[in-house]
């Protein structure tokens, strides 16, 4: 199988490797001809290998976000906080508790607050590209925008379903910002929890990626949890709508609370036909909506290879479990790197590192 170095650790390789569409660096950064200083991670003062390959983690980390700094290269980060006043006290309290003198806030979600070395915030997304009462597409503020002519692509994310909780406007998790970091747009699809059904969600996907698609991103990737997963399955009944799909344990329950909906995915794979899309599926063990995890693996392996592009597993990888393994920050270091080639390779890889039984 194969492995490749850590994402954003080899900046000026990961930007060739983009530009000229090869499989041969590592995870790759923006293709923006001016980069936003927060993601050079040379710019901060007297971190050594450690320290520049725990920026590079920080850099994948969810808003909000902090990195602390002491003169002597001392360190300390947190991520995905709940407030940004959380993420600044325990990147603080992080940097000081190895012992470091004068630590100093570096860096905040997108820009270097470092004195003297202070940098601008990017600049904001445009609003809604597709607006309705039931469905939005929503650039998200939390991650850099590129615009279709300068980005490497377009990821379009789609939240899981809970009842009637509202999930529009929930970030993305961790390995889509890896996408963002390789150059993509962020672009939530917001669905309107009272009118959000299965079949209705995929009419406004198919037309949402149709119209998105004449903007002119160069690729398109669409994808999400859970039911966002299972609505983006739904949409390879059309060829040319995207170019990747990457899911997460989809699922959905239609009516019947003990129904994993195993028929109405086994329709969902064999109306498939999309032969220029490649599918990437992420299934894990103790996920409490698949009864039957094995049959569905082998339903995605044994019937899509014909109806897709290519398909990547990764069958319900080791220390990576429940439903929501696919939105953890572990996935995101483990696989992000492997799924960015998949998207991106002019010859995909069939696997990534342990994803398959």
């Amino acid at each position: 199988m194969p492995t490749w170095p850590g994402c954003v650790t080899l900046r000026a390789r990961a930007r060739a490797w983009l530009l000229a569409v090869l499989a041969s660096a590592g995870a790759p950064l923006s293709t923006q001809a001016t980069e936003p200083p927060i993601m050079t991670i040379g710019l901060a003062p007297n971190l050594d290998a450690t320290g520049r390959e725990s920026y590079a983690r920080f850099l994948q980390s969810n808003l909000p976000r902090a990195f602390a700094l002491a003169p002597d290269g001392t360190f300390g980060w947190y991520g995905g906080a709940s407030t940004p006043e959380e993420a600044r006290d325990k990147a603080l309290k992080s940097c000081s508790g190895k012992g470091a003198e004068h630590c100093a806030l570096y860096a905040e979600d997108l820009r270097i607050v470092w004195p003297g070395k202070e940098s601008p915030a990017p600049s904001s997304p445009p609003g809604p590209l597709i607006e309705t009462t039931d469905y939005a597409f929503v650039p998200d503020p939390r991650f850099l925008w590129h615009g279709p002519s300068a980005a490497a692509g377009l990821y379009v994310w789609g939240h899981g379903k809970n009842n009637m909780m509202d999930m529009r406007g929930q970030q993305p998790p961790p390995y889509v910002r890896a996408f963002n970091n390789a150059g993509f747009d962020i672009v939530r699809f917001d669905r309107e929890p009272s009118h959000d059904y299965a079949d209705r969600a995929a009419l406004w996907l198919r037309d949402g990626l149709a119209k998105l698609r004449q903007k002119g991103w160069r690729r398109i990737v669409a994808g999400g949890q859970s039911r966002g997963g299972w609505t983006s399955l739904e949409i390879l009944d059309v060829a040319g709508l995207a170019d990747a799909v990457i899911v997460t344990s989809p699922a959905y329950f239609g009516g019947t609370t003990r129904s994993d909906n195993t028929a109405e995915m086994h329709t969902i794979v064999h109306a498939a036909k999309a032969p220029a899309t490649r599918v990437a599926i992420a299934l894990f063990d103790k996920d409490i909506y698949v009864t039957d995890m094995t049959s569905r693996a082998g339903l995605f392996r044994d019937a899509l290879p014909s109806r897709v592009g290519a398909l990547l597993l990764i069958d319900r990888p080791p220390a990576i479990t429940g439903h929501g393994g696919g939105g953890s920050f572990m996935f995101a270091q483990v696989y992000a790197d492997c799924l960015i080639h998949f998207v991106m390779d002019a010859v995909p890889p069939t696997a990534c590192p342990g994803s398959s039984r």
